[in-house]
């Protein structure tokens, strides 16, 4: 399945890359694998189907959701009108924007590097969500529509096993400092461990190395300040931790697909 991967990019895939995209389809047949630069929520609304990814084939059907870190693959097999209601939005907007809208259970669990989580909210949930998705709606509606799904998404997964204390002091020194010239070395002294000791834990606990995550959150901030402010691609880039603008642009790149002129202009296209 994985040979026919294809991917979704958040600037190619929505005119309006500034806000959540709440989106309805239904589906019949095999529709292919595919991954996201993005993230997606997906709740079966009706219809049934086989959903497939890296953990092997899951029945779906009405209450069935399912949750997407970018990178992670999945398709929907011996789709049988299946009625299913997506949720995507980059995960910028969930770090930035939205942090002061979101609980700590969800903001946690956004937080989580766990790639997909499958699980099931209620049939109540899934009426709820049937008679607000008809409802018409403008930017704000869609953004209360979709952080009202998340709360209830978080409500039926286990939560989140706490941090090592000094892996949760590194994400935290990253999130409120993200333009300090960072090092495994600096990093290291900052929370009071081995720095090879460090790197392991950080990956075993967040699913990448804390170099690695400071580049995303960095791009995630970048592409944030990209939306909503004035400052040029270069003063963006000083202000998440990149003195050279190249280097700025191509971890931008990486990480989205565009360069940073390239995701302003479509954010404000």
């Amino acid at each position: 399945m994985t040979s026919a991967l294809s991917t979704l990019r958040w600037s190619e895939s929505f005119d309006q890359i500034d806000r959540a995209i709440v989106a309805r389809h239904r589906l019949n047949g095999d529709h292919s694998a595919h991954d996201h630069d993005f993230m997606e929520m997906a709740v079966v609304l009706g219809g049934e189907a086989i959903h497939r990814c890296s953990d092997g084939e899951t029945p779906i059907h009405k209450g069935s959701a399912v949750l997407l870190r970018p990178g992670s693959w999945h398709a929907y097999l011996r789709c049988q009108d299946l009625d299913v209601l997506n949720f995507c939005f980059p995960v910028s907007m969930a770090r930035d924007e939205w942090r002061h809208l979101l609980d700590e259970r969800v903001r946690a669990m956004l937080r989580s590097r766990e790639g997909l989580q499958l699980t099931r909210v209620s049939d109540r949930t899934a009426e709820a969500l049937d008679v607000l998705e008809r409802v018409a709606r403008n930017t704000s509606g869609d953004l209360g529509l979709v952080i009202w799904a998340l709360d209830q998404f978080a409500a039926t997964v286990p939560e989140r096993t706490s941090l090592h204390p000094a892996v949760e002091r590194a994400v935290r020194e990253f999130e409120e400092q993200p333009s300090r010239p960072w090092t495994a070395d600096v990093l290291a002294q900052a929370v009071g461990l081995d720095k090879a000791y460090l790197s392991r834990l950080f990956k075993a606990q967040v699913g990448v190395g804390p170099m690695a995550y400071l580049a995303i959150l960095r791009a995630e901030r970048a592409a944030s300040l990209l939306r909503n402010s004035e400052m040029n691609c270069g003063e963006v880039g000083y202000a998440v931790g990149y003195a050279d603008a190249n280097l700025f642009s191509r971890r931008f790149r990486a990480r989205f697909g565009v360069s940073p002129s390239a995701y302003r202009n479509r954010a404000r296209g």
